[in-house]
């Protein structure tokens, strides 16, 4: 079942976890993190994010989304992920995506301002809630794009910023990345705990990949709601995969291929799932 991802934050938040947040980019990922979360009964976050699968046509994504979302037993929500135009978030909408999020963290804190108070405004028109990012969570999941140095959110600018857009939940950077951390990850947990107490809008990480059991704890106690999980999980695929190559004398067939990946991504996501304490609040 469809649930708006702003209403299963506020509930994470209110209740101590954090929703689990994956991307639901092709069907194995999708079906994958679906049978996970009926398994050990657990709210799930889908997105798509255009700049990682800008090979699969937003058209074809959106609708396989929202019906696997929509046939799902547990509480699913969907969203688009780093939109960082009217354009592509307003086409998303139409397609039924019933979250969206505005990325402006490369503008201008004033111009971000204003983008995301447009955006916000066409959005709710439609019933579709909105998180922006306020900061900048730096690295990438793409390999061959270098990223600018993450800036940590700025406390003194939150409260400002989400009374004048008013955003259904925010993005914030405190020392989280994108795709695979460089060197140890210093998380700022006393900056997510300033913020959490200045305002009930949910909190949002991105770059929740690679870190240890006791960072998402802390994350998670701070006042995270909602952890966004890629770049480490699919790096593992690949040794399952090559497992089953060595099966099938380094020629398995597709449909094995495809079987094998569920499994994998199933696996995984019960252990995150576990890791969010989300296991257990559907």
């Amino acid at each position: 079942m469809i649930v708006p991802l702003a209403v299963m934050q506020k509930e994470a938040r209110k209740k101590g976890y954090a929703v689990p947040h994956f991307l639901g980019a092709n069907f194995e990922m999708t079906l994958a993190a679906i049978e996970a979360a009926k398994e050990c009964g657990s709210p799930l976050a889908l997105g798509f994010a255009p700049e990682v699968f800008a090979m699969i046509p937003l058209e074809y994504a959106v609708p396989m989304l929202r019906e696997a979302a929509d046939r799902a037993t547990v509480p699913v929500s969907i969203q688009l992920e780093h939109g960082t135009g009217y354009e592509i978030l307003a086409r998303a909408i139409s397609l039924g995506m019933q979250s969206v999020m505005f990325d402006g963290s490369h503008l201008p804190v004033e111009e971000n301002i204003q983008k995301t108070k447009e955006i916000v405004k066409m959005a709710h028109a439609f019933g579709c809630d909105v998180e922006a990012e306020l900061g900048y969570v730096g690295g990438s999941a793409l390999c061959d794009i270098e990223s600018e140095e993450s800036r940590e959110t700025d406390p003194d600018i939150v409260l400002e910023f989400i009374q004048q857009s008013q955003v259904d939940s925010l993005a914030i950077s405190f020392g989280n990345v994108h795709g695979r951390y460089r060197g140890e990850a210093k998380l700022n947990y006393a900056l997510v705990e300033k913020i959490a107490g200045m305002t009930e809008v949910p909190l949002t990480m991105h770059g929740g990949s690679g870190l240890t059991k006791e960072q998402y704890k802390k994350s998670i106690e701070a006042g995270i709601s909602n952890i966004h999980f890629y770049t480490n999980i699919t790096l593992g695929l690949w040794r399952s995969l090559e497992e089953l190559a060595k099966k099938r004398n380094s020629q398995p067939v597709y449909h094995e291929i495809c079987g094998a990946t569920i499994a994998y991504f199933k696996k995984e996501i019960l252990n995150i799932m576990e890791i969010c304490k989300s296991a257990g609040k559907a």
